[in-house]
């Protein structure tokens, strides 16, 4: 066996026993390190198990053909039960916690008038979680605290925790690091977020109990001091009890109402202004009986705000069903504007709406079922994307193009998709691509050129840096996370969590670097082989490089993005140097694997 699936195998013991663990396996140059860092609130069963399948799937060799990973040096791998790091080098003396990630968990927004209020809560909740934590032999916290915002008394619920080898002062230490990174990247704008380490993590969100409570100390102790009071004051207690629970009762009763009633109100409207529409309204019975009660085994993947089912009904129809997500608050704005803009929009390249289903609180959306799922499924897989000829890519970015084209310039309104990437371009039998998940969409005046947005919205990785930093919206947005799109289709890597070993800092520096040196065959996918005519690679490239270049003012259109792809005569002009340049990127939605290029052997994994 070799140092890596020694240490694999002692990571996986250690974090099912322990809940986190930290080592070292080899000499001089094979020496590799490691640390795992499980949820402290997930069973070590449970994240045993998925940290076994994460090597299996990630790290190890499969046999057919290169991994995710392979002969990489440092790897980080975020999810949503566990952190795993191993590197090369010593990051473990110095308790280092990088690299970190950054996740905002619930983008809601903190009304205005309530986000000082809201920022020293969650100050304040974390910080005692941080000194409980550090004082526990478990280095994990969780809690929750009130806060009164101007709409209603909420709750806001905060976890903590550190690898149980730190020492209370290390640990304690190193939470104050990721908390003063939470008030710099997260604030006190969005109603939950969470900063990642391979040594320690925080998360917190409002209105979402996301942990779950661990062990039942906590309730005997109230059951035993209940004991010694008087029976009037346990009674009192209950009366009292029992009437916020009936407040309780009757607000939820009230907001659902409310709800019912606009959403009434929206489906009226609608059914008014698009009358002669084949839009459907769907039963609620029907939605569950084709994805068998919304079964885990049906999910397709997650879209904007809530996970996507594949239904099959009576008839045979195969559809994919969307779900919004009960606990977001915007989830009635969402699905308003996603039934308003993609019901009016009609193109090959733009996924169909066919219908949608109102019960009670539950929101859903009907669309055509595409079977190959999403492009992510395709190009981030070792094996799946070696399917993927360059005549087949060519085809797949061209018709992304065109659809982006028809939302800005084509269409009755134009369009600003705002999530632009692999996981929302789906795929047809015939891998034809359709972009899809139109709840963060927004209307854009024909005659403004950019518009302040009210709040971010989208995928850190591929948001354009002025409205990553400003708000500042435009047709351009979607033109840059059109051009990390096809870095990406190009290369088979992610941009996000993307990590060069040597100079190059992300996706976008690499790619223009190697076009720099004249090495640009070094970037682009190796399973191509010969395939591919060099003309073609290189104005693809190009046109990327183009679309990702700092000030939006120089990108072009995807007038001209869709001329530049189609026309060999066409001079494409020398772009210029990237955005974020010289800047990691290590935020993304999915399972995060940041690597840097070497030769750490890798073996299988027993047990899984």
């Amino acid at each position: 066996m070799t140092n890596l699936g020694s240490l694999a195998v002692s990571l996986v013991a250690g974090a099912t026993e322990l809940h986190s663990a930290t080592g070292a396996v080899g000499t001089g140059s094979d020496r590799v390190y490691g640390a795992v860092l499980c949820r402290g609130d997930s069973t070590g069963a449970d994240c045993g198990r998925r940290l076994r399948e994460a090597f299996d799937r990630v790290v190890n060799s499969s046999g057919s053909g290169a991994t995710v990973c392979a002969l990489r040096r440092d790897v980080a791998l975020y999810d949503e039960l566990y952190h795993l790091r191993f590197s090369d080098q010593d990051f473990l003396s110095a308790f280092s916690n990088s690299p970190e990630w950054v996740d905002f968990t619930n983008l809601n927004l903190v009304p205005a008038n309530d986000a000082a209020r809201f920022e020293g809560v969650v100050g304040e909740l974390l910080g005692a979680l941080a000194d409980a934590a550090a004082r526990q032999p478990e280095r994990y916290a969780a809690d929750e605290a009130r806060w009164p915002s101007q709409e209603r008394d909420r709750t806001v619920y905060g976890l903590v925790q550190c690898t149980r080898d730190m020492p209370p002062e290390r640990c304690r230490a190193c939470l104050d690091g990721v908390i003063a990174e939470r008030r710099k990247k997260i604030g006190g704008g969005e109603m939950g977020g969470a900063i990642h380490g391979v040594r320690c993590s925080l998360r917190y969100e409002s209105d979402n109990q996301f942990f779950t409570a661990t062990g039942q100390k906590k309730g005997h102790a109230t059951m035993i001091v209940a004991t010694v009071y008087s029976l009037s004051i346990v009674c009192t207690r209950l009366f009292f009890w029992f009437l916020s629970i009936r407040r309780k009762q009757k607000r939820a009763i009230i907001n659902s109402m409310e709800q019912t009633t606009n959403m009434d109100e929206v489906m009226r409207l609608w059914k008014r202004e698009d009358s002669g529409s084949e839009f459907s309204l769907y039963d609620f019975n029907q939605i569950v009986d084709a994805t068998n009660n919304f079964s885990a085994s049906n999910i397709l993947g997650e879209g904007g705000f809530g996970p996507v089912y594949k239904g099959v009904f009576p008839d045979g129809q195969e559809l994919a069903i969307k779900k919004l997500a009960a606990r977001s608050r915007q989830g009635l704005v969402e699905f308003k504007n996603e039934i308003q803009l993609v019901a009016k929009l009609q193109h090959k390249n733009l996924v169909r709406l066919l219908g949608c289903c109102v019960h009670e609180e539950q929101k859903i959306l009907i669309y055509e079922y595409l079977p190959n799922k999403s492009l992510d499924h395709f190009i981030f897989d070792p094996i799946k994307r070696a399917s993927l000829s360059w005549k087949i890519r060519t085809k797949i970015v061209e018709g992304i193009a065109q659809g982006l084209l028809y939302l800005h310039k084509h269409s009755r309104i134009r369009i600003i998709h705002r999530d632009v990437k692999a996981s929302n371009i789906l795929l047809d039998s015939e891998l034809n691509p359709k972009i899809s998940d139109f709840g963060m969409a927004r209307i854009f005046p024909l005659d403004a050129s950019q518009a302040k947005a009210s709040r971010l919205v989208g995928t850190f990785g591929y948001m354009a840096p002025e409205y990553a930093s400003e708000g500042l919206l435009s047709i351009k947005s979607d033109v840059f996370s059109f051009g990390v799109l096809l870095l990406e289709i190009m290369s088979g890597r992610r941009s996000a969590g993307f990590q060069h070993y040597g100079e190059f800092q992300n996706l976008l520096e690499y790619a223009w670097g190697m076009w720099k040196d004249g090495r640009w065959y070094e970037f682009v996918d190796e399973s191509f082989g010969d395939e591919y005519g060099q003309g073609d690679m290189m104005r693809c490239l190009m046109v990327a490089l183009m679309c990702v270049q700092e000030k939006a003012v120089e990108r072009p259109t995807m007038s001209d993005v869709v001329v530049m792809l189609s026309s060999d005569n066409i001079t494409i002009p020398e772009p210029k140097k990237p955005a974020y340049s010289h800047v990691r990127v290590d935020v993304s939605r999915d399972v995060n694997a940041s690597c840097s290029r070497n030769d750490i052997n890798i073996t299988a994994i027993d047990g899984r």
